[in-house]
């Protein structure tokens, strides 16, 4: 087993099992978490193009008001990072937008 991926999964999965004081409640989103939603999404979209800045600050926009859940957006960036590493931003800005029309009525 090579050591530093296995090293690597542990980190990933201690961060997975950490555990809220109260699973159930509520927890507001505020700019403090927006941010660097919208700072990982830039950096791991690979958005060069100021209309590609201004699709994903209106997709925290919209995740920062409740339109949007942070766990779709999060597993669409995984997506398209996933499916093509070199740029993803085109198969993330489709994913959404057909996802966010069809479960939310969102059009973006």
């Amino acid at each position: 087993m090579k050591r530093r991926p296995f090293l690597v999964g542990l980190t990933g999965l201690a961060g997975l099992l950490a555990v809220d004081a109260n699973p159930f409640e509520a927890r507001q989103l505020d700019a403090a978490d927006i941010a660097p939603l919208v700072d990982q999404l830039k950096a791991g979209l690979k958005a060069r193009k100021p209309s590609e800045h201004l699709f994903i600050e209106r997709v925290g926009q919209l995740v920062e008001e409740r339109v949007l859940p942070v766990s779709m957006v999060l597993g669409i960036f995984s997506y398209a990072r996933k499916k093509h590493s070199r740029y993803p931003f085109p198969y993330f800005q489709q994913a959404l937008r057909i996802r966010a029309e069809k479960e939310f009525g969102v059009k973006l």
